[in-house]
């Protein structure tokens, strides 16, 4: 296996990975956060280093400056889930974009995932109309919020870097909630928050524990991609 380094923005999206990492025999080990008065994660095994950015632009920033300063991948993934914007795109499917050298292109084009473009954006697409305009704007199937400036930092570094994303939500829908209006300005939770938008609207828990249930689905089928790739 090439020495690779993998970047994702939530836990529940690397727990996916490192649980499969696992059984596929990989001695994936969590290291002490390496930002410290973070709740960031670090996994670590012979020719792998998994990271948690945390959500967003800044923390993907800061968190890919601390790791490519402890070292020189041959290679970079950013990962996680994302929101569709092509409108074909179901939740679960599994989209990649790479570069022309990327190593292991071939084993990743080999694998359920679609070839697909990305757009990363410092805040959450919450409606279909956003969706359906930025689709009309940059016809790209998939939006993040942290893959661009990771790439970025990696082709200023001469580092192959690849996007793969799974669908955790579809271009036709609105999400349950605005979760921009529940997260910091750091891109953390906040409970209060969370609870006072659930207080307003309790109708709304069924179709929040599906979005759940859809994202932790997601994060299973990414999850077999990568280790399909990295094998």
């Amino acid at each position: 296996m090439e020495s690779t380094l993998l970047f994702f923005a939530l836990p529940q999206e690397a727990a996916a990975f490192v649980k499969l990492g696992r059984h596929r025999g990989w001695p994936l080990r969590p290291t002490a956060s390496p930002l410290p008065g973070r709740a960031l994660q670090r996994f670590v095994a012979p020719g792998l280093e998994v990271w948690v950015t945390g959500m967003g632009p800044k923390n993907a920033l800061r968190s890919g400056h601390a790791a490519l300063e402890t070292g020189r991948p041959e290679r970079l993934f950013t990962c996680g889930v994302a929101g569709a914007l092509n409108p074909e795109a179901q939740v679960g499917w599994v989209y990649h974009e790479a570069d022309t050298a990327f190593p292991g292109i071939d084993r990743l084009q080999a694998t359920a995932s679609n070839p697909g473009r990305m757009v990363t954006r410092d805040r959450v697409v919450i409606t279909h109309l956003e969706k359906a305009q930025l689709r009309s704007e940059t016809q790209a199937d998939l939006v993040d919020m942290e893959s661009t400036v990771l790439r970025d930092m990696a082709r200023a570094q001469g580092i192959p870097s690849a996007t793969v994303r799974s669908v955790s939500d579809t271009a036709h829908g609105d999400l349950v909630l605005d979760f921009n209006r529940i997260y910091t300005a750091e891109m953390t939770l906040h409970p209060g928050r969370l609870a006072l938008e659930i207080a307003r609207a309790p109708w709304k828990i069924p179709a929040l524990i599906r979005f759940g249930g859809n994202a932790q689905n997601a994060s299973v089928r990414l999850a077999e991609v990568l280790v399909e790739t990295l094998v």
